[in-house]
């Protein structure tokens, strides 16, 4: 059990570290918008049900968009949601997925995972010629093609992002996954604190059934 409270304790520290974070507290309350302007001629191109095409030059950016800010947080993200990693959601899974795991506790954490997963794998709001990319699909690009560079067909691609003046639009995509994001990480350390107190008390009590006290009922803010 003490490698587990190691683990937790671990997890819940790089969350604390995000929370001090500019990033965090910079977009705690806000949204974070995005600024675009087009050249003339622009071509207009509708296609009924309200749905339209614009064609031109176009230049986006982000006015609030602070490489060193997110670049802080997507440190901390990499090694949250990589699975190999002793601290990712992987990781805590199957400390949470344990035959000793009180049931109650599996079910919340399981449900909030799988709320992130089902974000992370809907559409984001930029549509292309072929169909839909993934907010995930979108995240991995910018991460690992536009800021870490370690990949280089993503690298590729996020180039292409930059070259076609929208990448505005990618951005404050990818600022409010890491929003959404940062919201289920603070959820995912409330477990962990509760969890923490749980084998705790039982390590004190040293009860020679093993049985696990259950988890107090915590709500994600």
């Amino acid at each position: 059990m003490d490698y587990v409270i190691e683990t937790l304790k671990s997890f819940n520290a790089k969350i604390e570290r995000l929370e001090r974070s500019g990033f965090a507290k910079k977009f705690e309350n806000e949204v974070p918008e995005v600024m675009a302007k087009f050249e003339s001629p622009i071509n207009f191109q509708s296609h009924g049900d309200g749905n339209f095409t614009l064609g031109g030059k176009i230049e986006s950016w982000v006015p609030d968009y602070n490489e060193d800010e997110i670049d802080a947080v997507v440190l901390t993200y990499r090694v949250l949601t990589q699975n190999n990693d002793r601290i990712s959601l992987a990781s805590l899974a199957k400390i949470y997925n344990s035959d000793w795991f009180p049931e109650e506790g599996m079910q919340r954490f399981n449900e909030a995972r799988e709320k992130v997963n089902e974000y992370l794998d809907s559409p984001a709001t930029v549509y292309f010629e072929d169909g839909w990319i993934t907010i995930r699909s979108l995240m991995d690009i910018i991460i690992y093609g536009g800021l870490a560079h370690t990949n280089l067909k993503k690298e590729r691609i996020f180039n292409s992002w930059v070259r076609s003046g929208a990448s505005g639009f990618f951005k404050v995509e990818f600022m409010a996954a890491l929003k959404f994001m940062l919201s289920y990480f603070k959820y995912f350390k409330e477990l962990n604190e509760v969890t923490i107190q749980v084998i705790e008390y039982n390590k004190q009590l040293n009860a020679d059934s093993g049985a696990v006290a259950p988890l107090p009922a915590r709500r994600l803010g």
